[in-house]
């Protein structure tokens, strides 16, 4: 792969649009898959798809060994945007799940395909930076994305965001077609048993404890990505535009603060001090949110801010940490990485419709807050990479 400038907007574009497409949707699904089952078992939805994401996620590499990157990734994008279309369309409770875990899995395996794509022409001294411009132009798709959604479903028209988000994959489609001689991957990727790579996990306390701030930071967008909007629209009472307002003011930090965050664990700091500071933050926002009744949108806004002020900060210094410590080829590490994205939205869609049997929604942000503070321990526990 040529280790140009040009690669580097490619792959950024390209992660641009495919951002876009995701997050339009991703803030109505639990309102989308409510027409369809109860609010309380959504999450029996998504618990669903991550199951079968977990296990595609981890045959990934060996797919990515025999056909290349840059082919998985082509045909996955076509299946991706041909799931919004469909899900846009469809009124059966069954089809529903199939397609919506058809999307899920499909969009989960594209990330992992573009973070191939980006570690082939990084280098370790700059990953930090490297790593948190890739989120800064992912993030600014997420920050667009609930203004333009609460527009498009000012009449609760959650088909229309659906068929938009397909619409939004569209470039990325043509980006990868039409740019195919600059993202053909030589690298001779590593697809290690499982025995192997349990032997590198065990033995590499670095590594376990990324992990294992990896899957809490997940958890974190289960809850709050399935339930927030929920909670804001059926029991605080803002309209959709209101909330996509809302969104857009909280998502600001993942474009403010991971660049600067990125040079200081570059240059300066190192990554562990800013994840802990950024852990300590998340905890006292979302643990707020319980005790939040009020209608007041600036109030909400600016606490949910907060909570991505935190999360920024932690995502960018475990993106930064974790990609400093492995290798290029390590594909099958990378792999199993993302797939405590997957693990985590398993066990957390699961953990939220029991804990929702017994205690109301607002308790569930407390118990959140709760988990956010035990992934201090891991991460104070790395040793730095300077």
């Amino acid at each position: 792969m040529l280790k140009n400038r040009k690669t580097f907007l490619l792959i950024y574009v390209f992660a641009f649009f495919w951002a876009l497409s995701g997050a339009l949707v991703s803030y109505i699904q639990s309102s989308f898959l409510g027409q369809f089952t109860a609010t309380e078992y959504v999450g029996l939805y998504v618990a669903a798809a991550t199951l079968v994401s977990l296990l595609a996620i981890w045959h990934l590499p060996r797919f990515i060994r025999a056909y290349s990157n840059y082919q998985i990734s082509f045909v996955l994008i076509i299946i991706l945007a041909a799931s919004y279309f469909l899900l846009g369309q469809v009124t059966n409770a069954w089809l529903v799940l199939l397609f919506f875990i058809v999307n899920f899995l499909t969009s989960n395996l594209l990330g992992i395909n573009i973070d191939v794509f980006l570690e082939d022409i990084s280098v370790d001294v700059k990953t930090g930076r490297i790593r948190t411009r890739f989120m800064t132009i992912v993030n600014v798709a997420w920050v667009l994305a609930p203004l333009v959604m609460g527009n498009i479903t000012g009449l609760d028209a959650y088909a229309s965001v659906y068929f938009w988000s397909g619409i939004a994959l569209l470039p990325a489609v043509l980006l990868l077609f039409w740019q195919r001689r600059f993202l053909q991957d030589k690298v001779e990727y590593k697809s290690r048993q499982f025995g192997r790579l349990s032997e590198i996990f065990f033995s590499n306390r670095n590594l376990r404890n990324i992990f294992l701030t990896h899957f809490v930071l997940r958890f974190f967008y289960c809850w709050m990505v399935l339930y927030t909007p929920l909670y804001l629209h059926e029991q605080i009472g803002f309209s959709w535009p209101q909330i996509g307002i809302i969104f857009t003011i909280m998502l600001l930090p993942f474009i403010v603060f991971e660049i600067p965050a990125g040079i200081l664990a570059d240059r300066y700091l190192g990554e562990k001090e800013i994840l802990i500071g950024g852990w300590l933050i998340m905890s006292g926002a979302t643990a707020a949110i319980f005790f939040l009744t009020s209608a007041n949108a600036a109030l909400w806004a600016a606490v949910l801010f907060t909570t991505r002020v935190g999360a920024s900060l932690v995502e960018a210094m475990q993106e930064s940490y974790f990609f400093k410590i492995i290798d290029k080829q390590d594909i099958d590490i990378i792999s199993i990485f993302r797939n405590l994205s997957s693990l985590s939205w398993l066990i957390g869609s699961l953990a939220a419709v029991a804990f929702l049997v017994f205690l109301p929604l607002e308790y569930l942000f407390l118990a959140l807050a709760a988990i956010l503070l035990c992934a201090v321990y891991p991460s104070a526990a790395l040793e730095d990479t300077k």
